[in-house]
């Protein structure tokens, strides 16, 4: 956040596992006013909305749809698509791979294209025509799978891995609803792999761990669309994860707002998250809220985005911080909003010759105040910047990012403003750290894109889960790499293939360590991957 001086604690995190026994009472208190607000300005901006528009439901991130994606973007097909911005909705993708099959693709490309029109089959709800009657007639299609994830680490960040090796079966059950422009899908999940993840904050003592991982209702009109419930979503550019607002962190609730066109649009989440006990014993409310300006301009995509995390033993979601055509930064200086706020801002380029350059910078605090020593704590940030689709030989590319997160990053003195929730981030999972990366895009193997990397990372001991530093230390706390730094360098191969039933996805490869667990002079070299494989089966429901 950009602040001036504030009160702070350095209270040590406390427990942030509570529990809530849903009743309409506490959603109305909880959403209701945020609801209205969302839905006044969707009714002024949309103006007369069509009964016949079309509605989808949502391609989840965690699906193997998106390695394709992404490798039929890094070589220029499905342009149409906002490059910042996702999930994409069934619909869309389906719209997308209809205009690439007609721009004559390479044999490469095809069987892509091919691989992907099968992968988000299952997402798709075909409802009747609308007729003349008062009625909208919905469809309902349920569908499901069977997986095993085979693992070297429980954490999932492989750069980071843990030595919890473990074959897990899972299972999943979709339900998709559609209906003129209502979309909506449920979809739970069986999986035992979540019990050996130290960041899911579920229980773990259960034999089948579970989760629903989907959930929500979707309103979507051309120019407008009205979300409630749960699906992961990224900000950012492709491949990685975005600094403000990530999919890093299992899905949660929100409220979703889209105005405006593929040309201009504002988008805005707001969120309410788990509950924190600060050290008088009291139960602190936590709410966010975040909303994005963004523009397309020939082969430009351009954002800014406001994020704002605020806090309090009773409090409830402000108006001023729920309203998506309010400026955040405003509230907080001029109306006493206090709480933690960050500034974004995101550009991406794309060109058919030089693949996809793009960029993301978040600003959490940045010190421009008049302020005694005491205040003035190290600066705090995160930058990404990456090249999809480099041009090599035919269908090959290359590609390269580098990410820096800083030391103080995504906490503040106040410990409830950590931007978190369940104690994993909202954008990146880490701070501390920064990493680059290069490698080849391959496509020797149809329908089967890989990516053939190097990586290497400095990880040092910061974290935002840990006590903000006393105003006496800021003067020798380090902006990045504080303690011990970590090095890890990772060869690894990653990539998807999908044949008839069966889905494989996967990341496997050599990590070599420096300063284990930050400990001076302890080295490792360690495999360490992951593998995934879904079998789908052909039957599914409808009605």
């Amino acid at each position: 956040m950009i602040r001036e001086q504030l009160a702070w604690s350095n209270t040590e995190a406390g427990s942030c596992k509570r529990t809530t026994p849903f009743s309409w009472e506490l959603f109305c208190r909880t959403y209701g006013r945020a609801v209205l607000v969302l839905a006044a300005a969707g009714c002024v901006v949309a103006g007369p909305l069509t009964a016949g528009a079309q509605a989808s439901p949502y391609v989840p991130l965690d699906d193997i749809a998106y390695t394709y994606v992404d490798a039929l973007m890094a070589r220029g097909v499905m342009r149409e698509l906002p490059t910042l911005e996702r999930p994409y909705t069934e619909g869309v993708l389906r719209a997308a791979i209809d205009s690439a099959r007609a721009g004559s693709p390479s044999a490469a490309v095809s069987s892509y294209l091919d691989a992907l029109y099968e992968a988000i089959e299952k997402y798709a709800v075909r409802p009747a025509t609308i007729d003349s009657g008062p009625d909208l007639p919905f469809r309902v299609r349920g569908s499901g799978d069977f997986y095993a994830t085979a693992q070297t680490s429980g954490r999932r960040e492989l750069m980071l891995a843990d030595d919890r090796s473990s074959v897990r079966p899972g299972a999943t059950i979709r339900v998709m609803t559609a209906g003129g422009p209502i979309a909506g899908s449920i979809r739970p999940l069986i999986d035992t792999r979540l019990n050996a993840d130290p960041e899911f904050a579920g229980r773990k003592d259960r034999k089948l761990a579970g989760r629903t991982e989907d959930g929500y209702v979707s309103a979507q009109w051309k120019y407008a669309e009205l979300f409630f419930g749960r699906v992961g979503r990224n900000w950012g550019p492709p491949t990685l994860y975005g600094l403000q607002l990530g999919n890093y962190a299992y899905t949660y609730d929100h409220l979703f707002a889209r105005i405006g066109s593929d040309k201009a649009h504002l988008s805005s989440v707001i969120a309410r998250l788990d509950d924190f006990q600060d050290a008088t014993g009291a139960t602190v409310q936590r709410y966010f809220s975040i909303h994005r300006l963004a523009l397309r301009l020939g082969n430009w995509d351009l954002a800014g985005s406001e994020s704002y995390l605020y806090t309090g033993v009773g409090r409830g979601f402000e108006p001023s911080l729920a309203n998506p055509f309010n400026i955040y930064s405003l509230s907080w200086r001029n109306e006493k909003e206090d709480g933690n706020l960050g500034l974004g801002a995101e550009l991406a380029y794309r060109s058919s010759r030089f693949g996809m350059l793009a960029a993301h910078l978040f600003i959490d605090d940045l010190q421009i105040d008049r302020c005694n020593p005491n205040c003035r704590e190290p600066s705090s940030y995160g930058v990404t910047l990456s090249a999809e689709g480099l041009p090599l030989r035919g269908d090959q590319r290359w590609f390269t990012s580098y990410t820096r997160v800083s030391n103080l990053a995504y906490h503040t003195p106040a410990p409830a403003e950590r931007y978190a929730i369940f104690n994993v981030g909202l954008g990146r999972g880490f701070s501390d750290y920064d990493e680059i990366m290069v490698g080849a895009d391959l496509a020797l193997v149809p329908r089967a894109p890989l990516r053939l990397y190097a990586a290497h990372r400095r990880q040092g001991e910061g974290d935002y889960r840990a006590p903000y530093p006393l105003p006496a230390d800021y003067a020798t706390t380090p902006g990045i790499f504080s303690g011990v730094v970590m090095g890890v360098t990772r060869v690894g191969l990653s990539g998807a293939a999908r044949s008839r039933l069966v889905e494989l996805s996967g990341d496997i490869g050599v990590n070599h360590v420096t300063n284990d667990a930050h400990v001076t002079g302890v080295s490792r070299t360690a495999f360490e991957g992951r593998l995934k494989i879904a079998v789908e089966p052909r039957w599914s429901v409808s009605f």
